[in-house]
């Protein structure tokens, strides 16, 4: 056994050993209102962890709570019960914006994104934030009730609604409009939102705005979405839907699931280009990673479905019914299952990959397991049934050590990199990581990188002996655009006026010399000296005021 691992077992031994487990059925622990701490240091170097920040979403007393948490690229997006929508820093835990959305005390879904906008159903209405700032573009009345979270692409919303029928809502653009949301839309500017790094003190900052005040609009806001298509299936569409580049894929709890075309073929009279049967009831979302979808099911089966002609790929029995959403990465699926718990199958066969010793024998289960959280080349990190933190051999998937986690009662799985996210309804969330990956593992980055080349351009590492002379912003942003296709600039002036800033547009800049240095850095040096950061915003890189510092 390595070093670390014998680490992990004293650990485990010293932590874990006097932790008397709580009812494994208690699951509305997640409404539970705790004040946990977070992970002393001591505790975390014996597990090789180390805390990138923590942070405190503001709270509306001890009645609200989280509702959401989604990481969506590098930003979390927090949702309240209260109606709090919040964009923050997945890598630094910087509070990028927030926002109250409609009555409080009514959220029910999940938000939906796109490069542009982030989209909140609040009862019967659906509100557009700006992505960058946060203000209300505009809002729309939905004519039916909502029954499953929205999901988004760049030009088109789809809705799930209680009746069966699905709608595709071609969005508005008021972003290419001369007119800019008024100041009573605008989010509250944040000059000094920063979470707590592992050697900060504390800064619980003030609510946006009351509860009381929250926003109720009845109608109909700015420009509307208007109606492509719907689709009326006559089943039940309760579950997450999922969105491929030309598909949406619809579970439903009867287990049919429905391949539909993003857009209403020529000559057609209806979008549904197949339907697959589980033959089970389906009662946990699926998942989607590079072409294919993965549907847990109550018949004990993980059907790997192609997205876009609805072939079954490959089929997986894990002996008991599925009980949480697969969490997929590059080479592996992390799968729970009723009474059994996490087994990790290769992502291209379906194959179990763990051989752990038990009574005697050997388990494809790791028993304890209850819930996944990260993973990394190294160790997968986990919960079991009582909400204890447990650190997995991802090799060989047996138990290294863990510590008590239990007033951690919101959970947050997180398959799209390698940080660990703990929160509880306080507001508290804290980030973990092993501090051997310093930078985030980004287990989607192939998907990431084929849709967003500008990301991948600014992965580039560079050197440049001469570097440049003084020129205007404007200027050396033109200058790099030419050298580094296929870069493209803005710079945000509305982010700047809201900031009680002067365009930067005419300010001196200049790069100095750099040796194999990547060129979003290189890019985050330049601005820095003229209080700048950016923002890549679909295939164009954003300008906007940097936070202020304490």
């Amino acid at each position: 056994m390595n070093r670390l691992a014998c680490t992990f077992l004293t650990a485990a031994l010293a932590v874990v050993g006097g932790t008397a487990p709580l009812p494994a059925q208690q699951a509305p622990r997640a409404k539970w209102y705790t004040q946990p701490a977070p992970p002393p240091r001591e505790l975390l170097d014996q597990l090789n962890l180390q805390m990138s920040y923590r942070l405190y979403v503001p709270m509306d007393g001890r009645q609200d709570g989280l509702a959401t948490v989604q990481l969506q690229g590098g930003n979390l997006f927090v949702q309240t019960r209260s109606g709090l929508v919040a964009r923050i820093d997945a890598e630094t835990g910087a509070t990028l914006w927030r926002q109250r959305v409609g009555r409080p005390y009514v959220v029910e879904h999940a938000l939906a994104f796109n490069s542009r906008e982030v989209y909140v159903i609040n009862n019967v209405h659906l509100f557009a934030l700006d992505r960058l700032s946060g203000a209300v573009n505009w809002s729309f009345r939905l004519p039916e009730g909502v029954s499953a979270p929205p999901v988004a692409d760049e030009n088109v919303l789809y809705i799930a609604s209680a009746t069966g029928r699905l709608t595709a809502y071609l969005l508005p653009r008021p972003d290419l409009l001369a007119t800019a949301p008024s100041s009573a839309e605008q989010a509250n500017p944040l000059p000094s939102l920063r979470a707590e790094s592992r050697s900060s003190t504390a800064a619980v900052s003030p609510l946006t705005r009351s509860v009381r005040e929250s926003s109720t609009v009845e109608e109909a806001v700015g420009p509307q979405p208007t109606r492509l298509w719907a689709e009326v299936t006559g089943l039940r569409l309760e579950l997450p839907l999922l969105l491929t580049p030309d598909r949406l894929i619809v579970p439903t709890p009867n287990g049919t699931v429905l391949g539909l075309s993003k857009l209403l073929p020529i000559n057609a009279t209806t979008t549904l280009s197949y339907r697959f049967s589980t033959e089970s009831p389906l009662r946990i979302p699926a998942s989607y990673f590079d072409g294919v979808a993965y549907i847990g099911a109550e018949d004990a089966n993980l059907y790997a479905l192609q997205a876009a002609g609805g072939r079954l790929l490959w089929r997986a029995t894990v002996g008991m019914p599925i009980t949480r959403r697969p969490a997929v990465t590059e080479e592996d699926i992390y799968v729970v299952s009723a009474r059994q718990g996490l087994i990790r199958l290769d992502r291209a066969t379906g194959q179990p990959r763990w051989r752990i010793p038990a009574n005697g024998g050997w388990a494809e289960f790791n028993a304890a397991a209850d819930y996944f959280l990260a993973a990394n080349p190294k160790y997968v990190y986990a919960l079991d049934a009582s909400g204890r933190f447990l650190v997995l051999d991802r090799r060989r998937g047996v138990t290294l050590s863990g510590f008590d986690s239990r007033d951690f009662v919101f959970p947050i799985s997180n398959d799209v990199t390698d940080r660990i996210y703990l929160a509880a309804n306080n507001g508290l969330i804290v980030c973990l990581h092993d501090r051997e990956y310093l930078q985030p593992i980004r287990h989607h980055r192939r998907e990431e990188e084929a849709e967003n080349p500008v990301r991948l351009r600014l992965e580039e590492r560079i050197t440049d002996d001469i570097g440049t002379k003084e020129i205007a912003l404007e200027e050396m942003l033109k200058h790099l655009a030419q050298r580094f296709p296929p870069l493209r600039f803005r710079i945000e002036e509305t982010a700047f006026r809201d900031a009680n800033r002067d365009s930067p547009a005419p300010l001196g800049v200049k790069m100095p010399p750099v040796k194999d240095k990547k060129l979003g850095d290189v890019l985050k040096d330049l601005l820095a000296p003229i209080q700048c950061t950016y923002e890549v915003i679909g295939d164009t890189i954003v300008i906007l005021p940097a936070p202020a510092r304490r």
